[in-house]
């Protein structure tokens, strides 16, 4: 014996109301029409609070525009719906969330919008920490060698295309082992920290501070207009790595070596940028240390 329609609509209600998903009924005008109960759980909020409201209220919003533009083309473009955002609950938390859409037609007639909805919160932390271990130095959590290479090169090709000017800071701090030596390893990386700290103080939002391992630095420095503004930028990150640092209750002075090079007057190929740095660096300590050679 077939279930009556009105056994079907049951059914799924029921099925609807049970799911752990969050599942979605969405009018074309972008409005609420059926939410589960689940997102009690998920969302903090009732389906009572969110029922008639946009589908797109309490998004995160610099994922705001992106989810907008996902629902449009479902419905106008007939482009499947998969998307990725961060969702704010009642209480403040933002998780991560996945959604995937289809459209809903009776009779050929379009008449909403249905989503389903998973918590994908975890999945995002392991991805995250995943992708800071490539891209980051473990100890002060400035950019790592690879990410470097991978800003610098980008950099690179934007100042030939643009005609722009670019350059590279080679940074080495001066007798850093002695430190390590007379302190212990944990006051050295807890130095290593603090450099690393001063350092991205002393650039600009645009430009990027690496370490590259050891007591070695590289700021990459996006654009300037004379070489004077590199010798600025040099003064202060002298001046900044040479004044005190206090450590586990130890005056701890210090002082670096820094080479740069720009492009492009000292070339155009990304290596060879880097090594004509490098060697001025090792010119800036040979001649006395604390000091800058360009």
């Amino acid at each position: 014996m077939q279930p009556s329609p009105s056994g079907h609509d049951v059914f799924f209600r029921q099925l609807f109301d049970q799911s752990t998903d969050l599942i979605q009924g969405i009018t074309l005008d972008y409005n609420l029409a059926y939410i589960s109960p689940s997102c009690s759980a998920l969302l903090k909020r009732s389906p009572e609070d969110l029922l008639g409201q946009p589908c797109y209220s309490h998004i995160y919003e610099d994922d705001l525009i992106r989810f907008q533009q996902a629902v449009e083309q479902l419905i106008h473009e007939q482009v499947p719906l998969h998307v990725q955002y961060r969702y704010v609950q009642s209480n403040g938390s933002v998780i991560w969330l996945e959604s995937k859409g289809s459209l809903i037609q009776i009779e050929h007639n379009l008449i909403g919008v249905g989503f389903i909805t998973r918590d994908i919160s975890g999945h995002k932390s392991i991805e995250e920490n995943l992708t800071q271990m490539a891209y980051y130095d473990s100890l002060t959590t400035l950019p790592n060698r690879r990410l470097f290479q991978d800003r610098y090169y980008q950099s690179l090709l934007a100042a030939k295309r643009y005609q722009r000017k670019m350059a590279l800071l080679y940074l080495d701090l001066d007798d850093f082992k002695l430190i390590n030596d007379h302190y212990g390893h944990a006051v050295g990386d807890d130095l290593l920290k603090m450099v690393a700290a001063r350092l991205s103080h002393c650039v600009r939002d645009p430009d990027t501070v690496c370490r590259l391992g050891g007591d070695e630095f590289v700021i990459l420095l996006q654009q300037f207009e004379q070489k004077e503004d590199i010798v600025k930028v040099s003064e202060r990150v002298l001046d900044a790595i040479s004044s005190r640092f206090v450590i586990q209750h130890h005056d701890i002075f210090i002082t670096c070596s820094m080479g740069a090079a720009y492009y492009p007057h000292d070339g155009s190929d990304g290596s060879e940028l880097l090594d004509m740095a490098d060697a001025a660096m090792y010119q800036a300590k040979k001649s006395g240390k604390n000091d800058i050679k360009l």
